[in-house]
């Protein structure tokens, strides 16, 4: 059993060629060149009649006897002459289809109507009547086939007619003869037209199927010749895939960008994917299974692929789906083209960018582009970015920078350019952040942007730290120059202030006490001891003193001046203390006390009226150089952190600044002279520490000390009074000055012994 169907098939494809070899002989040379229509007439007409003249005779003989056996002579007559006319049309198949089909379609009409004439509805005429209509429906088309069908209602009346006249010798032999002639005319009429005309209009609607196959084989073929000729020419790769995704043609650059010729790859189509490199490949299956989709559309996508010398090549690939006119998908169009040099121009482009970009990323100042005309920003490097919080790259300065909807009233950007659009210089300038408050020095300059277009590049320092240095050498400088001024009238007022003191320790000595002048001499030498104090306080600021520096332990100092404190403050101030350090520093015991006490002193007046809390730490801390910047720059390192803090009235924001500065106070001129804190900062300054203030009115301030550790042990601190010497030693005093100490003072000589 599974020996026929195989059998079968064999026979069958050895029968097809012999009939297309047989076809080929038989049928003109010019019926394998005609339209298609015109092709299968020609060979319809060609086996109808191939099988006339094979099986015509069996048909033929038995009706020839039967017309001699009845003398019907004219039947066998016009049999034979039918045959023999068929058989001429097969034997000239050079004769053109209108003149056989003609003859053909003459020749079975008059067989119709000689046997419809001669035999009437005993005869086989009305059958060769339909057979003539419808070769005529199929050769000749509609039109013809109506005239056909015209000619056979025809023939029927005329027969009708001579049937009713008694002219034909049937029509007396059959019974009812006209009526039976009438019955079979009207039904053979209706099933002849019915046919005939499905028939011419199958071949109609096959004919505008087959011209529009036609024309489109045509343009198909055309559009294909001249994408040969271009794609042949072309220097890209192009190839053709068909609607299953079969390869149907590769242009011959492929060779060129390849190495692989138009052959190898139509005769292996899976090469496409096989030259593309490892790492690429995934993407380009993926974008090759979505080429043999017809939703999708025109796509590209750039690979590599790897020669058959192994070297490396960029290919950009590109496809587009093809449409016939009434909607077919043909294939699609796909092109690879050598984009090596590209990249590789790519590829340099982006590694001088990103070396543009790190050393101006690298440089510690912010850079900014913007146009000249637009104000657009067209560059912001790393630091500018992080500065400004976001990338503003194509955005308007003034709106993105300064928040203005239109340009700044005092914005200098036309000012770079000169009026032929020739840059001008560099414009440099100062400008403070309103937000960081922090100083930036701005250089600006006119240039020509990658593009061509005139822009201005600004290079912005943060300048902030030196203005800080800048204040405080201005401050550095004023203190030396109060120094040098204290130094030069210390003397002098020291000369002065001992004749105020000697004469009113003189007299208030002779005056009555109790009395009102004992009193007001009182006031005086209060007065004057105060101005004393200040002249000390001016020459330990001008450190025109000579203090002796040595390791000490703050912890103990504290203490003792705590106890003094206590003593003078009301008791609405609490005093909290958290002591836990006992580090010592490189300095002086009178000036660690000093400090101490002004602090302190400023603490208790500012919590006067209120009352309140006066809180003093002494603590180790270490400071790092992430933090060293929030500490007034202070060197990384470990300090002795003295904190001073009252919940007292706090300090305005506008006099922070100037608080440490010599001579600046707040307080009424009975309260304070303006040189405490001054005389704090150069102690502190002078140990290599710093001093940080915070401060927030109505909530209190905090000072915090930071005091550099001293390596070495503190020494011990003695308070026993040493004896004062005593001898009959000689004083010398020189005086450059009026002498109004001894020659001004008569009654002091006595009491004072000299």
């Amino acid at each position: 059993m599974g020996k026929g169907p195989r059998l079968k098939r064999d026979g069958t494809a050895k029968v097809l060629p012999r009939w297309k070899t047989f076809e080929k002989r038989m049928l003109a040379p010019h019926v394998w060149h005609s339209d298609p229509l015109t092709f299968w007439r020609e060979r319809i007409l060609f086996l109808f009649i191939l099988i006339w003249s094979l099986f015509g005779p069996l048909a033929l003989i038995p009706s020839l006897l039967l017309a001699h056996y009845e003398g019907l002579w004219g039947v066998m007559v016009l049999d034979t002459s039918a045959y023999g006319v068929l058989l001429t049309a097969f034997l000239r198949p050079k004769w053109s289809l209108k003149v056989r089909g003609i003859l053909t379609c003459l020749c079975l009409y008059g067989l119709g109507v000689g046997l419809s004439l001669a035999l009437g509805p005993v005869g086989a005429g009305y059958i060769w009547l339909f057979g003539a209509s419808v070769m005529v429906s199929i050769l000749f088309g509609l039109g013809a086939a109506i005239t056909s069908l015209a000619f056979n209602a025809a023939g029927f009346t005329v027969i009708a007619l001579l049937v009713f006249y008694g002219k034909l010798d049937w029509a007396w032999v059959l019974e009812n003869a006209l009526e039976k002639w009438l019955v079979l005319g009207i039904n053979f009429l209706l099933l002849n037209t019915f046919v005939t005309i499905i028939v011419a209009f199958v071949l109609n609607g096959l004919k505008k199927a087959l011209s529009r196959e036609q024309e489109t084989s045509a343009n198909l073929r055309q559009s294909e010749e001249r994408y040969r000729i271009i794609a042949d020419f072309n220097y890209d790769w192009e190839y053709w895939v068909g609607p299953t995704g079969e390869l149907k043609y590769v242009s011959p650059s492929c060779e060129r960008i390849t190495g692989y010729g138009m052959d190898v790859f139509l005769k292996n189509p899976a090469l496409m994917s096989a030259i593309v490199h490892d790492e690429d490949r995934p993407q380009v299956e993926a974008h090759l299974a979505a080429d043999l989709e017809q939703t999708q559309g025109f796509g590209s996508i750039d690979f590599r692929i790897v020669l058959p010398d192994s070297r490396i090549r960029w290919i950009c690939h590109y496809c587009q789906p093809v449409y016939g006119e009434d909607g077919t998908f043909l294939g699609r169009r796909a092109g690879n083209r050598d984009i090596t040099e590209r990249k590789t121009v790519e590829a340099d482009l982006r590694a001088h960018r990103e070396r543009f970009l790190r050393v101006l990323d690298s440089i510690d100042a912010s850079i900014l582009v913007v146009d000249l005309e637009t104000h657009e920003i067209l560059f912001m490097n790393k630091r500018r970015i992080e500065n400004s919080g976001q990338d503003m790259t194509g955005r308007p300065c003034f709106q993105s920078i300064k928040g203005k909807s239109a340009p700044c009233e005092d914005c200098n950007i036309q000012t770079l350019v000169d009026a032929n659009k020739e840059p001008t210089g560099v414009h440099v300038w100062h400008e403070q952040h309103p937000a960081t408050k922090k100083w930036y020095l701005n250089y600006d300059r006119a240039i020509k942007w990658t593009d061509g277009r005139m822009a201005k590049i600004q290079i912005a320092t943060d300048i902030t730290e030196l203005k800080c240095m800048e204040a405080e050498l201005r401050q550095a400088h004023k203190l030396e120059a109060i120094g040098t001024l204290a130094g030069g009238i210390a003397h002098d007022f020291n000369n002065i202030l001992s004749s105020i003191l000697g004469y009113t320790e003189l007299a208030l000595d002779d005056a009555p006490k109790g009395t009102p002048l004992s009193e007001n001499l009182g006031e005086v030498l209060t007065a004057g001891e105060r101005a004393r104090d200040l002249i000390k306080q001016i020459l330990a600021f001008a450190r025109q003193s000579d203090e002796k520096i040595k390791p000490v332990q703050v912890k103990t100092i504290v203490k003792e001046a705590l106890k003094l404190i206590r003593a003078t403050l009301p008791a609405t101030i609490e005093i909290r203390t958290n002591l836990i350090s006992d580090s010592a520093i490189m300095g002086n015991p009178t000036q660690i006390h000093q400090i101490l006490m002004n602090l302190c002193t400023n603490a208790a007046q500012a919590m006067e009226c209120s009352g309140g809390i006066l809180e003093v730490e002494l603590i180790d801390t270490c400071v790092r150089p992430e933090t060293s910047a929030r500490i007034a720059n202070l060197v990384p390192g470990d300090y002795l952190r003295l904190n001073v803090a009252d919940t007292g009235a706090g300090i305005a924001p506008e006099h922070l600044e100037s608080i440490f500065e010599p001579f600046f106070t707040t307080k009424s001129p009975d309260k304070g002279t303006g040189m405490g804190l001054a005389m704090v900062h150069g102690i502190v300054e002078s140990y290599h520490g710093k001093t940080t203030v915070e401060s927030q009115p109505g909530r209190g301030t905090r000072f915090s000390i930071y005091l550099p550790l001293s390596p070495k042990a503190a020494e011990e601190i003695s308070d026993a009074a040493g004896e004062l010497p005593t001898g009959a030693e000689r004083i010398l005093l020189v005086d450059d000055e009026h002498r109004n100490v001894l020659d001004g003072n008569p009654p002091a000589q006595p009491q004072t012994g000299l």
